[in-house]
């Protein structure tokens, strides 16, 4: 049974500081890294040799500001592997909440609540045509004065937030972007198309495959190259479906000009022709 006594040691906290704290975000990691790190700075008191508290003038017990903790300590005192106590640590150390000496295993605490800064914010950038772009997490960090940090090149003005370019990446369009592209290019079909495209998508979703937004908008793209053809796509569709083919190909016959009767002599016993187009064009 616990019997925890306060004689024996105890963390003295000022009230305006526990008040700060809960107005703060924090994760459960760098919570329980916190209360670690003041167990072993505000909590920590000096005995003598015969194993009494040693007081000031004052009769307050000695505290650390500060105190090296080894990798070793930290999974101790928090049952957190040391991978996500270092990230905890430097969550904290960027938004100032934690101090770090030369030391590499001497920390503190941040007192002055005021120099805490707010945590990561989400963000999603627009374009001049008014289409939402990828959603992007920054590591911008703004604290209440508009002062803002960051280390891997991201600006920020009162407003805005760009993320710099890599390399040659395009940008994502949105899912509601996407949607309403679908949307646009079936409803400029007919509705023996419409009902093709749902018994294709019904059959991809029956084989375990189902389709996202994306891999629609390839397939479609991909029929219009196919051919220009409504009643063509229809069929090819309809070959999909037959076949539970995960895409879209050029018909056996019929519409290119062979017959199914002549594409049925050019196989060879046994083969499907067209299997290998199944794994090339796979979405």
């Amino acid at each position: 049974m616990a019997n925890p006594q306060r004689e024996d040691g105890h963390v003295d906290i000022a009230n305006e500081l526990t008040e700060a704290l809960a107005k703060t975000q924090l994760s459960g990691y760098e919570s329980r890294v916190i209360w670690a790190l003041w167990r072993k700075t505000w909590g920590w008191v000096k005995k003598d040799e015969k194993g009494k508290i040693i007081r000031d003038k004052k009769g307050q017990s000695l505290k650390l500001k500060s105190a090296v903790i080894s990798s070793k300590e930290w999974v101790k005192l928090t049952g957190i592997n040391k991978y996500n106590i270092s990230r905890a640590l430097k969550g904290l150390y960027l938004r100032k909440i934690v101090i770090k000496f030369d030391n590499k295993n001497r920390w503190g605490f941040q007192k002055d609540y005021d120099q805490w800064l707010q945590p990561i914010r989400e963000v999603v950038i627009k374009n001049d045509n008014k289409n939402p772009l990828s959603k992007t997490i920054t590591t911008v960090i703004k604290n209440d004065n508009g002062i803002s940090e960051n280390d891997n090149g991201i600006s920020e003005n009162d407003n805005k937030i760009f993320r710099k370019p890599k390399g040659d990446k395009s940008l994502l369009i949105s899912k509601e972007t996407l949607k309403e592209t679908l949307k646009k290019t079936l409803k400029k079909k007919g509705d023996n198309f419409k009902k093709a495209w749902k018994d294709f998508k019904t059959m991809r979703s029956k084989i375990k495959k189902p389709m996202t937004g994306r891999a629609e908008e390839l397939l479609l793209d991909k029929l219009n190259k196919l051919s220009n053809n409504e009643e063509e796509q229809i069929a090819i569709l309809n070959q999909s479906i037959m076949n539970s083919w995960q895409g879209v190909f050029p018909l056996k016959g019929d519409y290119d000009g062979k017959s199914n009767q002549d594409a049925r002599r050019s196989k060879k016993p046994g083969e499907d022709k067209y299997k290998h187009l199944e794994e090339t064009y796979e979405v």
